[in-house]
C-alpha cells in the first residue's frame, strides 16, 4: 500500500488520522512483513494485536497466525476491521482500550496456553503498554512492537545507559532492536524514525525480587535525580540514614558516587533486597 492508496482508503471510509490517538499509518509493505517475520508468527500462534487502525498489519498477521485478537480504541475503524473479518475468519476484533480490556482471561477462556503480541502502537503509550504486558500474570511469549527509535534503543540499553523503562522491561524479558524504520514509511510522517523491537519474555523471572513494589520505589526515587550520585538520591529522596546507605553500598561494591544509569539490573535487585524501607 502506498500513500495514495492509503488516502483513497481513508477517504472511502470518511477517515482522517487522529492526532489525539497518535495515529501514523505504516504504508511500507516490506516493513509490515518484517514485523511479522520478527515476531516469528506461525499457524500455531495466537496473536494479540494492539492498535490495528487501517488493518494492513492485521491482514498480514491473519495470513500467518492461527488466531488474531485485535484491540482498537478508535471506534471509527470498526467498518475497516469488519471488512477484514469477512476475508479472515481467524480474526476477532474489539473496539476497546488495550489498557482496560482483559485479554488474559480472553485467551485463557479460548484455551490458549500462550500468545504473542504484535503492535504498531502510538509513541506516547509505549511505556504503559509494555509495563502492562510484562506485568501481566499470564504473560505473552514475546512482544514485537514498532515504536520510536530512541525508545527502542533505550529498551535495549546496557548498564551505563539504563533508564526506568529499560529496567522494567529487562526484569521480565530480553529486548532486541531488530531494525530501524524511516519516518517516510508512515503517513502522516512522524518527526522521528521508528524501530522494530522484539522482546522475548522469560517463562520464569530472571531476577527474584523480595518486594517488587519496594524495588520500583527505589529505582524511581533514584532516577528522579539521575544526574546526582546514588548515595545522595537514596538519602534525600527516600529519607534514609546516610551511614546505613554508605554501609549497604560498600557491601554491594557500588560506588557511592555512581549515577543511577550506571548500575546494572543485578545491582538494582541487590540494592532493593538490602535496603530496609521501614
Amino acid at each position: 500500500m502506498d500513500i495514495d492508496q492509503l488516502k483513497n482508503l481513508l477517504r472511502s471510509y470518511g477517515l482522517k488520522p487522529n492526532f489525539t490517538y497518535g495515529q501514523n499509518f505504516l504504508v511500507d509493505d516490506f516493513v509490515l512483513q518484517d514485523i511479522v517475520d520478527a515476531a516469528e508468527v506461525t499457524k500455531a500462534d495466537a496473536v494479540l494485536e494492539i492498535g490495528p487502525g487501517i488493518g494492513n498489519l492485521t491482514r498480514a498477521l491473519c495470513e500467518r497466525a492461527g488466531f488474531v485478537l485485535s484491540l482498537e480504541k478508535d471506534p471509527k475503524f470498526f467498518p475497516v476491521l469488519k471488512a477484514i473479518k469477512k476475508d479472515h475468519q481467524n480474526l476477532r476484533f474489539e473496539i476497546a482500550d488495550a489498557l482496560e480490556f482483559n485479554f488474559q482471561d480472553f485467551f485463557k477462556a479460548e484455551g490458549y496456553k500462550s500468545y504473542k503480541v504484535v503492535a504498531n502502537i502510538p509513541y506516547y503509550i509505549t511505556g504503559k503498554i509494555l509495563k502492562m504486558l510484562l506485568g501481566a500474570k499470564f504473560k505473552p511469549a514475546s512482544v514485537t512492537v514498532l515504536t520510536q527509535k530512541e525508545v527502542a534503543r533505550n529498551l535495549a540499553a546496557k548498564a551505563g545507559d539504563l533508564g526506568v523503562l529499560a529496567i522494567s522491561v529487562q526484569l521480565f524479558g530480553e529486548p532486541k532492536l531488530v531494525q530501524v524504520v524511516p519516518a517516510k514509511s508512515f503517513y502522516p510522517a512522524p518527526k522521528v524514525d521508528s524501530a522494530i523491537v522484539r522482546i522475548n519474555v522469560n517463562k520464569k523471572p530472571k531476577y527474584e525480587l523480595e518486594d517488587e513494589k519496594r524495588f520500583f520505589k527505589i529505582v524511581k526515587a533514584c532516577f528522579a535525580g539521575k544526574r546526582k550520585q546514588i548515595h545522595n538520591t537514596l538519602v534525600n529522596n527516600l529519607h534514609l540514614d546516610k551511614s546505613t546507605v554508605l554501609q549497604v553500598l560498600s557491601q554491594l561494591k557500588i560506588k557511592p558516587t555512581a549515577r543511577p544509569q550506571e548500575l546494572s539490573i543485578e545491582q538494582w535487585v541487590e540494592l532493593s533486597d538490602k535496603i530496609d524501607m521501614i
